[in-house]
């Protein structure tokens, strides 16, 4: 029996990075796919979004919030360090992928050719080209990030769980597969992140058209 329920779309990154973090955790869950905005989501967060969590009588909005429950709330190791600099350090990084690069590598880059404002519906070029400059900024930081160890691609973790589905994306677009394949750290990092167990059992299915 699931030991908490996810609610969301199964391709949302979000979604997809609470699922991570608790296959990471050890925690069985069972996801409710739902789309932003409708009543089961609206009963949970006001704002519509996605994912939502329930666990008995417990009902919790927002990715960060619901890991931090499923951290906090089970046993099973830890997605957080102990030590008070690394769980610092830790959260810099967390913050930084959800907060700083999410926003302009997902919400920009990733929906210009998932979700274009064209009008046949084609990848929207102007607005490829118009971010490819923060774009590549971005992925330069995440690729330090990696080579360093400051985001670990072999622990479990806040971070690594919402990096591994914003890479996933980025590899099947050109400009952002080729800057991932020109950077031995972040593909090194994507390849080891995508055969966790973890990951492969939430793996989404394709968007449909």
């Amino acid at each position: 029996m699931a030991d908490i329920e996810i609610h969301g779309l199964p391709q949302s990154n979000f979604v997809w990075a609470t699922r991570i973090a608790a296959g990471e955790k050890g925690v069985a869950h069972r996801l409710v796919p739902s789309p932003p905005h409708t009543p089961d989501i609206l009963a949970i967060n006001p704002l519509g979004k996605v994912p939502v969590m329930r666990h008995g009588d417990v009902a919790i909005a927002e990715s960060r919030a619901i890991i931090g429950y499923i951290d906090a709330a089970f046993d099973g190791p830890a997605l957080r360090p102990a030590d008070a600099v690394a769980a610092a350090r830790a959260e810099q990084w967390a913050s930084y992928v959800q907060t700083a690069a999410e926003p302009v590598l997902i919400r920009q880059y990733v929906f210009a050719y998932f979700f274009p404002k064209t009008a046949d519906k084609s990848p929207d070029r102007a607005a490829i080209d118009a971010v490819m400059p923060e774009v590549t900024r971005h992925m330069g930081i995440l690729a330090q990030a990696v080579q360093s160890g400051a985001i670990d691609a072999g622990a479990p973790g806040v971070a690594q769980s919402y990096l591994t589905p914003i890479l996933f994306y980025l590899d099947m677009f050109p400009e952002t597969k080729g800057m991932i394949a020109a950077a031995p750290a972040l593909a090194a990092y994507l390849a080891t992140q995508m055969a966790r167990p973890a990951v492969q059992a939430t793996l989404p299915p394709p968007l449909p058209a």
